[in-house]
């Protein structure tokens, strides 16, 4: 246990309430621009937002010797190609299915990427860990059916949006074992690496998609200038939940960090209940409170780490 090993948990709430509203923008924007300029925003107006941040932090911690290794830009590389999939698929599955139970789909990442992170990193599961892991995405699963779902649970665990928001929460996983690798491959302090992680991503994100365009799909990139402002708020607060996710993971264990992130299905109710005025059924109510105790036992187990 280091000495600020609680740094990890503000983080990765700042970056559970970024990413929620990135999330609902995207949704939002994504009519006009389609899911492919819908991801791109994401990514290629966040790195202006990321590059001050990677210069800020360079400086601060006494412009620190990035050594990188010969594996880097392998992880890299995996990491960003598998953020591209992972949101394109998420938006796809938006598009047929309610937005908290796509959320709730993509969460079973905690699971996959436990099993990533053990595999590709060798990162060890404690049994308390496990446990919660288990509890979190068992509750995230009940939020995310209504009274009407229960009685079509077998037709909604094949539909379309189901298979997208599952494969989403996979190539995530994949892209947090890919962003941890890098990060753990680049010889620097770790904010310093984080940082500079989130810039190369973004850029190499912003490369390939744009090459894409300019080959299949001319007229994009006009429509996504004529919607500057929302691109611009989307990747104002895409690159505060990569800042976070990135920091907070070069902290803790990406398996702590993912299970506390389900905070982030609670942020998505209160907005819910705020705007749209919608109310917890009681089964739902005790999701919550086995979420909420699945966020303390990993919190909890960390500390003793």
């Amino acid at each position: 246990m280091t000495p600020v090993w609680w740094l990890w948990i503000p983080i990765t709430l700042f970056a559970s309430g970024a990413q929620t509203i990135r999330n609902a923008t995207q949704r939002h924007i994504q009519d006009e621009i389609g899911t492919m300029g819908a991801t791109f925003i994401r990514f290629a107006f966040a790195i202006p937002f990321a590059a001050a941040w990677f210069a800020l932090i360079f400086t601060l911690t006494g412009k620190p010797q990035l050594t990188f290794s010969s594996g880097y830009f392998a992880w890299l590389s995996l990491g960003a190609i598998s953020q591209i999939v992972g949101t394109a698929l998420m938006l796809k599955a938006m598009q047929g299915e309610n937005f908290t139970l796509v959320t709730a789909y993509v969460k079973t990442e905690i699971l996959q990427v436990a099993v990533f992170g053990l595999v590709f990193l060798g990162e060890p599961l404690g049994i308390p860990t496990i446990f919660a892991v288990a509890i979190g995405t068992t509750a995230v699963l009940t939020l995310s059916f209504t009274h009407q779902d229960r009685h079509t649970v077998i037709s909604k665990l094949i539909s379309p949006g189901t298979m997208y928001g599952v494969a989403s929460g996979a190539a995530f996983a994949l892209s947090t074992v890919g962003f941890k690798g890098a990060t753990i491959a680049l010889s620097s302090n770790y904010l310093s690496a984080a940082a500079l992680t989130v810039v190369l991503a973004q850029l190499l994100q912003t490369l390939f998609m744009s090459t894409h365009f300019a080959i299949y799909q001319k007229g994009l990139m006009t429509r996504i200038l004529k919607n500057w402002k929302h691109s611009i708020f989307v990747g104002t607060s895409g690159a505060c939940a990569s800042i976070g996710w990135f920091t907070a993971m070069a902290i803790e264990p990406i398996a702590h960090v993912r299970t506390f992130a389900l905070i982030e299905v609670l942020m998505s109710y209160v907005v819910s209940r705020r705007f749209f005025r919608e109310r917890l059924t009681p089964i739902q109510f005790l999701a919550v409170i086995s979420l909420t105790l699945s966020v303390a036992m990993v919190t909890m187990h960390s500390a003793v780490d």
